[in-house]
């Protein structure tokens, strides 16, 4: 196995979902061979063309404003509501969404990556190198996500073709294309965050195991003397760098994981809607697909996003603890600890406390925080809106 943090992530933690990247353009090859790169810069940027093309494509064909905002014919607060709202500018937002997600995935998201995970080098190096297999499933559950719903919403999409008279082609094979990259390319950062955060609770949680057991050797300061003075703060200095890799990765995957955060907003609200009419209408098909896309969107996009980053809180917060203990057992034990070290574990701590205080750190730009708390207010805002455009009917009526 390769010996660098990076190739064993990309070799070990991210596998099968690496080679499902590089298959869709999504993840570059990084071959010696110099025409295997042009040829996997090539398919990127025609993968990349292809799927943006394919929103303007359904956009504009399907767009149905116009004519309803600019015919002499009396507009309907229905007609307002489907065609205008719920068609015409669900679909532009998906559009830019999905445009800027995807130029993300193939110009910036890799190498802030490969930053992050050089960030972690040294870290890694302390640790012994500890094999990274057990990440693996992850990129499996990712990748079996992934298909199943790509499958899934293929199958009802045949079914209506099946039951439609009239079948446009280029219309259907575009609707596909951008039914595929809604389904894949925009889920791909989320699923990269996800396994980030699991590597680096990993890690957290292999520097408990050695804070633990300093912890148990500061009770016997021959022990701790015959081990030396510059273990603890190896620890320390490996724990600080795991605290500024986390940052890191919040940093450079905002952009992103706000955009996943509006379109997975947007998306439940417009599936909820579309699901209360299926009800209404008694379509049990339509009712279990917009259901399932509520479905999806809500958990893996939405939940994930938050429960990673309040893992990577809650695993930070389980050093607290420990290093107390380490600090106050070392306390007048010059041989052991001096006390300007116990200050730095002091400083440490108070650090490390700030974290789930500090919104600026786990907030998206410093307009969205991202934790679970977030869930409740989201639906509130949903329910919100759904009873504000059901009075407007209402009234209409």
């Amino acid at each position: 196995m390769a010996a660098s943090m990076k190739d064993r992530f990309f070799l070990s933690a991210l596998w099968p979902l690496n080679n499902f990247l590089k298959a869709t353009g999504v993840l570059a090859n990084s071959s010696s061979s110099q025409w295997k790169r042009r040829l996997s810069r090539f398919w990127s940027f025609f993968v990349l063309c292809l799927t943006i093309q394919s929103n303007i494509y359904t956009w504009i064909t399907g767009i149905r404003s116009f004519n309803i905002l600019f015919s002499d014919q009396q507009i309907s607060i229905d007609q307002l509501i489907r065609d205008v709202l719920m068609i015409d500018a669900i679909r532009l937002s998906t559009l830019v969404f999905d445009a800027v997600i995807h130029i993300s995935l193939v110009f910036s998201m890799w190498p802030s990556v490969n930053l992050y995970l050089e960030t972690l080098e040294s870290v890694d190096f302390n640790l012994g190198r500890p094999k990274l297999s057990r990440l693996k499933r992850y990129s499996l559950i990712g990748l079996a996500n992934m298909l199943l719903e790509v499958f899934f919403f293929s199958a009802f999409r045949l079914h209506r073709i099946l039951n439609n008279s009239v079948i446009i082609w280029p219309a259907v094979i575009q609707n596909y294309i951008r039914l595929v990259a809604s389904h894949w390319f925009s889920v791909v950062p989320v699923w990269i965050y996800y396994i980030c955060g699991q590597l680096h609770v990993f890690y957290v949680q292999k520097m408990v195991v050695r804070l633990n057991l300093l912890n148990e050797l500061s009770r016997n300061t021959k022990t701790v003397h015959r081990i030396g003075s510059t273990r603890p703060f190896t620890t320390l200095r490996s724990l600080k760098q795991l605290y500024s890799a986390a940052e890191l990765l919040h940093h450079r995957f905002s952009t992103m994981l706000m955009i996943n955060s509006c379109s997975a907003l947007i998306n439940m609200f417009s599936a909820s809607y579309y699901s209360i009419e299926s009800l209404r209408q008694g379509d049990m098909v339509m009712l279990f697909r917009d259901s399932s896309d509520m479905i999806a969107f809500f958990v893996i996009r939405f939940w994930l996003m938050c429960h990673t980053a309040d893992r990577i809180r809650e695993t930070a917060a389980q050093c607290i603890p420990i290093l107390r203990d380490l600090r106050d057992q070392t306390d007048g034990k010059a041989e052991v600890m001096a006390s300007t070290e116990r200050i730095k574990i002091t400083s440490f701590i108070i650090e490390i406390s700030q974290l789930d205080k500090n919104g600026d750190r786990q907030s998206l730009y410093g307009l969205l925080p991202l934790s679970k708390r977030l869930i409740i207010p989201t639906m509130e805002i949903i329910f919100t809106y759904l009873i504000i455009i059901y009075q407007f009917k209402a009234a209409a009526q």
